[in-house]
């Protein structure tokens, strides 16, 4: 039970809001994959090495290595997925976009409900994109952080395509108007 617990709060929360994952994921068996796996209820850690692949629904996790924290009670502490780079996949509701997500390590602490992305980090959906060494997450407040973290010469990077004109006219305001009545209106 700590494993699904576990899997299932670090996929769910590794995504800003507005690209949660398809509604049905979280009602998905999570299935993980791996060369090898060592659990130790006592230890309260879970690793799992070699070609690792943790799947639920449309999320699909691809690491070189997963360790899992838990307390004595089972309750997730952190998570931590690790490759080169490790990757990250999600199909949000709607319609929209695959999300990608990559770096080398993806830390996620479940008391701060907080995600790092670390080394080399990249999220991207459609062509729209946002990468640095360094991206942190704060999934209950919604708030993205980056940084070029322990580089001297790193920078962020964020692309943003242009949406398109019935998109924009779509989603712009609708203001009603109603003429004076003195003026005839076109027939």
């Amino acid at each position: 039970m700590y494993l699904r617990n576990s899997l299932l709060w670090v996929m769910i929360f590794s995504v800003p809001h507005s690209a949660l994952a398809l509604s049905t994921d979280h009602n998905q068996p999570i299935n993980i994959q791996s060369d090898t796996a060592m659990v130790d209820d006592n230890n309260g850690l879970a690793i799992y090495t070699g070609n690792v692949m943790v799947t639920q629904g449309s999320i699909r996790i691809d690491a070189d290595k997963v360790t899992i924290n838990y307390t004595k009670k089972q309750d997730l502490e952190k998570v931590v997925a690790e490759g080169k780079p490790a990757k990250f996949k999600q199909t949000p509701d709607g319609g929209k976009a695959d999300l990608h997500a990559k770096s080398g390590r993806m830390e996620y602490f479940a008391e701060k409900d907080t995600l790092h992305l670390l080394q080399n980090a990249e999220v991207r959906q459609a062509q729209d994109s946002f990468t640095a060494q360094r991206i942190m997450y704060d999934t209950k407040s919604g708030v993205i952080q980056a940084d070029k973290g322990e580089s001297k010469d790193g920078r962020i990077s964020v692309v943003i395509q242009p949406r398109s004109q019935k998109a924009a006219e779509e989603s712009a305001p609708v203001e009603k108007t109603t003429p004076p009545k003195n003026i005839k209106q076109p027939k």
